[in-house]
């Protein structure tokens, strides 16, 4: 596969300049990650076909939309609404201001550019996610590809309102938004069986729930050629323990380990392995 670095913007200093404060800002998480070993192991980037390594994990490149997803989560970081969230991973339910949710659970410029970058490479057209919390990481997926029908799926009602209202006001049209639990979501078919390019799982953070998730997907929602995403695999021991679950069901597709998520590719003329990789030129 070949893709044109056309396709993307090349960023400079001064560019990144403009969010960086807030991009760049790291939360000190006192537990230990589920994998620590990721960090002192060698990478294996040369392992991966030039597209991942010329354009996909390298930073310096992306996507025309990019700088927009960014300052949308520039803005989330300010914002100081109140939403009585429900979390039904966690079940601590209680108030918080939109900026508390940007700053402990959104989608990283770095991750959220790696995921539109795989969109252009791979030409997605339809895409599902499960957990839309309040539209950060769906913002990366949405502007990705303008033509691209995106259905995104929040449990939680107000979450799921406050991101819906957010992208009505920005007029951005090729989202569908479901409030629906996601057990519900597959025990009562309400997907009615529909194929996604690409999924990705970004809610209830446990080894059960994320392997039911990753299960259904598969048996029931994947085409020929499908891309799964997995975020948070080392967010805890249990959802690393998830992680090494699936890549074992996943022998003959590539699995990319990026520390913070797990990406499968299924169907794809890729290398059958399990790949840990980075991202290059991270000066976000």
């Amino acid at each position: 596969m070949s893709v044109s670095k056309n396709s993307g913007t090349i960023l400079s200093g001064k560019t990144t300049k403009i969010f960086s404060n807030f991009a760049s800002a790291k939360i000190i998480i006192l537990k230990l990650p589920g994998n620590i070993s990721y960090l002192i192991r060698s990478k294996e980037n040369e392992k991966l076909p030039d597209v991942f390594n010329e354009f996909i994990l390298d930073s310096m490149f992306q996507m025309s939309s990019f700088i927009d997803c960014c300052e949308y989560r520039v803005n989330m970081l300010a914002d100081n609404t109140e939403l009585n969230v429900t979390d039904f991973g966690t079940g601590k339910n209680g108030i918080r201001k939109v900026k508390q949710i940007a700053r402990k659970s959104s989608t990283e410029p770095r991750y959220g550019g790696v995921i539109q970058k795989i969109i252009d490479s791979f030409g997605i057209k339809t895409a599902l996610e499960l957990g839309t919390s309040i539209g950060i990481g769906t913002m990366f997926l949405a502007k990705a590809n303008p033509k691209i029908n995106l259905t995104t799926v929040e449990g939680c009602p107000e979450t799921y309102k406050f991101a819906k209202n957010e992208f009505a006001k920005r007029k951005i049209g090729n989202v569908s938004f479901i409030n629906d639990n996601f057990d519900h979501l597959f025990d009562s078919n309400a997907l009615n069986g529909q194929k996604f390019d690409l999924s990705l799982i970004d809610g209830n953070h446990t080894y059960e729930a994320t392997l039911k998730y990753f299960n259904n997907i598969v048996k029931k929602h994947c085409g020929e050629k499908s891309i799964i995403v997995i975020d948070d695999i080392n967010w805890s021991h249990d959802m690393f323990r998830a992680w090494v679950e699936i890549s074992s069901q996943m022998p003959n597709s590539l699995r990319i380990n990026l520390f913070r998520m797990g990406i499968i590719f299924t169907g794809y003329n890729l290398p059958k392995d399990e790949v840990r990789a980075e991202i290059y030129k991270e000066g976000m």
